[in-house]
Order: C-alpha cells, then structure tokens, then sequence
C-alpha cells in the first residue's frame, strides 16, 4: 500500500508523489498506471489553495480505473477542505481554482476571468450538496480500514468508532449527494462526529502534533489511538491534515503515521512524500512501513502552517 497526504489543487507535486511511490509514470502528457496490484490512499484536502483540484481529481479517478484493472486501487479520503466546500465555505479558494470551476461549469475561460460572480456561482452549483462535483466527492469514504490499516483524514477516536465508520461514510455521503430523508422529512444532513468540530475525524489534530506539551498528554493520545485501533481490528492509523515541519514521520510506537508534509506550493511547497506499507517478507513477520521523498531540498514557510 501507499498513503499519499494532502494535495491541495497542486497537480505538478500530485504527479512527483506518485512517481516517487513508482505507481504511475507521466508518458507524454498521459499518466499510466505502474503500481500492480497496489493500494493507494490519498487522505484528503485534494481541495483548496491551489489551482487544479478538479484534474487532481478526476486523475485520481483514473488512475483507479486502471489501477483495479491490474488489481490495485485509488481511494480518496474526505477532508475538511472538501467539507468546507460543500457547506459553501470558499474563503480558501484559489483564482484559478474558482476558473477552473468556472470551466468545468462550461464557462469559457476568457468570460470567466472577467465575471467573478459567474465563477463564484458555477462553483457553488457544482460543489454545493447534490452538484456535480459534491456527489462525486460522495464516493469518498471518510473513515477506511484496508488489511490491518485505518486511514482518517485528522484523526480516529473510540468515540468516532462507536458511531460506526460505515454509519459515518453512508451519512457524510448522503449530505453531499443531498439525499431526501424518509417521510420528505428534508435532506441528509452531515454527522457531527464527522467534520463537526476539533474533536471530529476531518479535523482533529490530536493525534498529528508533532511534539506534545507534556508526557499525560502523549500517553492519552497514544491511549485513545490505541483502543480506536483495538476496535476496528487494525495497527496503525495514518492521518493528514497538519503539515509536518520534519516530513513523513510516526508516534505512539508506529500506531499513528502522519502523512501530511505539506507538498503543495500553496502550502509549504515541501518536497513530496509518501508512505509505504509493505506485507511481511515471510510468514509471521511484521508490515514494513517506509518513507518515500524526493532527494531534494526545500525551504519551508512557517508562517504558512497557520490557519490550516
């Protein structure tokens, strides 16, 4: 398996992430499948502070197309950037990105870039509940456990799995294909465990803190995670949605991987980086967890980790 962290509309380090995990190759403007049978997870925020978050999507979905074809995968996860837009929330939108809405729309491009009005209701009618782009964000799970691995986008809680994860996945996509309830009773509305608050799978960061205040503090993180993973059957959790100042890295004795390194130019234009799990070299064995990144340097924006 790889896990691939946030994206953020940033299709040229999209394209590095999954060079460096050797499961796609750009030949001549065409990205194909190179990965067999592997699996991958993107964990979310493909959305918002750059420009081309509706290619990065529909490659995504591509490459799952071929990839199950070899009998791998592409899943995506649901973060919170995806959720603020589908409750209309568009503060974080780039330019470009409303443009490149604008022409998804079918705006021409030319009248776009002279009717910001126009560009901000094509967004709204595709990413609103039930448009176009909301009701494909709707494949997306927003809890996944595949083998002896959890994927959440911020963090996965006991209390997040006593709800229950399909529960979870079934509601939050429901609210984004806007969905009638029974009896015309209105339309499905969004689990609060989900992207309600700090403590929800989309936005917790208890678990993605690079460094704690003190010694309680990691022990109940690591206690949580631990009794999460107890009842779904899993290992290890690999989260995004905080950036990490020292790259693709682990806590709680390999329960917890973070993932985000904040790779996009809109975000810390951090060289990418990918995690890869490996099943055991023999019966028995343990699953070997490897970081992948680029063998390059980069010059990381501090200030830009605020207000993620």
């Amino acid at each position: 398996m790889a896990a691939v962290g946030d994206l953020h509309g940033d299709l040229i380090k999209t394209k590095k992430a999954l060079q460096i995990a050797r499961i796609a190759e750009d030949r001549s403007g065409q990205v194909v499948w190179t990965g067999g049978d592997t699996v991958v997870v993107q964990l979310g925020d493909v959305l918002d502070r750059g420009d081309t978050e509706i290619g990065i999507l529909r490659l995504l979905r591509d490459l799952d197309v071929q990839a199950r074809k070899a009998g791998g995968a592409v899943y995506m996860l649901n973060g919170n950037h995806e959720s603020l837009n589908v409750c209309g929330d568009f503060r974080y939108v780039t330019p470009g990105a409303f443009i490149e809405a604008a022409q998804e729309f079918g705006i021409p491009r030319e009248v776009a870039m002279r009717n910001w009005d126009g560009c901000i209701q094509a967004r709204a009618a595709l990413y609103l509940p039930g448009g176009r782009i909301a009701r494909e964000l709707a494949r997306n799970p927003t809890v996944l456990v595949v083998n002896d691995t959890a994927f959440a986008h911020g963090g996965l809680l006991p209390t997040h799995v006593n709800y229950g994860l399909e529960r979870m996945n079934s509601e939050v996509a429901a609210w984004m294909r806007r969905d009638k309830l029974p009896d015309d009773d209105g339309y499905a509305t969004p689990p609060f465990l989900a992207m309600g608050d700090g403590n929800s799978v989309m936005w917790n960061r208890q678990l993605s803190r690079e460094s704690y205040a003190n010694p309680i503090d990691r022990f109940h993180a690591c206690n949580m995670v631990a009794q999460a993973l107890a009842r779904v059957g899993a290992k290890r959790l690999v989260v995004g949605h905080t950036p990490q100042m020292r790259g693709v890295n682990c806590e709680c004795d390999g329960k917890v991987w973070r993932v985000d390194v904040g790779m996009s130019s809109g975000v810390l234009n951090a060289p990418a980086g990918v995690l890869e799990i490996s099943p055991p070299d023999e019966e028995g064995g343990e699953v070997v967890c490897r970081v992948l990144t680029e063998d390059v340097m980069a010059t990381y924006d501090e200030e830009a980790l605020f207000d993620l």
